[in-house]
């Protein structure tokens, strides 16, 4: 590791989207705190209206698998990914959380969750889905995002028994990468500028 940069640092320059995996068997017990740790962060009023759900069961995650359409995918020529997974980490948002918390008395005077220009719930869960990638990437596997944008989610729902209260954000995988199998990309890299210090543009 460089040692100018720190070791956090160092995991966030490193850590890349994969989104095909090797079918192997990893140690279980190095994931069991993952999901405990991603919503360890900062939520809206202290809502705490962000959970995890973790599935480490082979069948249940090919289960998921179908639901994503994975044949579909592999029939197009790209590599199994979902159903290689060592685990899945679902990102639920229950959204009543945050309104319940801002008609309490101590937040009488803050405006009402229901005319946030910004949804704090999804900064909230950006933030679970951040710190998921990264404990996976600390260790030494790989991760990869999907939404649900083009899946059952009524499926998913039932195949996890997730109350309709909730709402799924997206699905975290956790891998180790296929590199004999490299998924086709694009050569189109866009340069832009994306950090400003002092005033934008700068």
């Amino acid at each position: 590791m460089n040692e100018d940069i720190t070791y956090l640092e160092n995991l966030i320059s490193n850590r890349k989207v994969v989104r095909n995996y090797k079918n192997v068997e990893v140690d279980l017990e190095k994931l069991k705190n993952i999901a405990k740790f991603s919503v360890k962060i900062p939520t809206a009023g202290f809502s705490r209206g962000i959970e995890i759900l973790q599935v480490t069961n082979k069948q249940i995650i090919k289960n998921i698998a179908k639901q994503f359409k994975e044949q579909e995918y592999i029939k197009k020529g790209m590599p199994k990914w979902i159903s290689n997974s060592v685990s899945l980490f679902f990102i639920l948002l229950n959204e009543n959380a945050y309104h319940e918390r801002y008609e309490n008395p101590d937040k009488i005077k803050s405006i009402n969750s229901k005319d946030w220009d910004i949804p704090y719930w999804y900064v909230d869960a950006g933030a679970a889905m951040m710190n998921c990638m990264l404990l996976i990437e600390e260790q030494k596997l790989q991760s990869g995002f999907m939404g649900l944008h083009n899946t059952s989610r009524n499926g998913v729902h039932e195949i996890l028994d997730i109350p309709n209260t909730y709402k799924i954000v997206g699905m975290i995988t956790a891998g180790i990468e296929n590199s004999t199998e490299m998924s086709k990309k694009s050569n189109t890299k866009i340069k832009k500028k994306l950090t400003h210090y002092e005033q934008f543009g700068k």
